[in-house]
């Protein structure tokens, strides 16, 4: 009975460390975002969607410049590991106006 208990466990441990994750969290992708010194502005209603490969992700977020309204973006990331990265050269939030 314990021997079953415990096989039932590391089962059930084995599907939760393989289940897919849902993307970055919004402190993760920040991170990322201003890992290559980029000044990037606040974000807001973050949300990441797989792509075929379970550690792809499509993130769509809204942005604020500095006295304009929202905007949306998207950018491709994958999972490495514990680490994030993009896929498709990522935000180039310097390169865009921020007043």
């Amino acid at each position: 009975m314990m021997f079953r208990t415990a096989f039932i466990l590391a089962v059930a441990a084995l599907s939760i460390a393989a289940a897919p994750t849902s993307g970055p969290t919004a402190k993760q992708f920040t991170a990322l975002r201003v890992a290559k010194g980029e000044k990037c502005p606040p974000i807001r209603k973050l949300a990441c969607a797989p792509l075929g490969d379970p550690t792809e992700f499509k993130c769509r977020w809204q942005e604020q410049f500095k006295g304009k309204p929202w905007t949306s973006s998207t950018a491709l990331v994958a999972q490495d590991g514990a680490k994030w990265t993009w896929l498709d050269g990522g935000p180039r939030c310097s390169s865009l106006p921020q007043h």
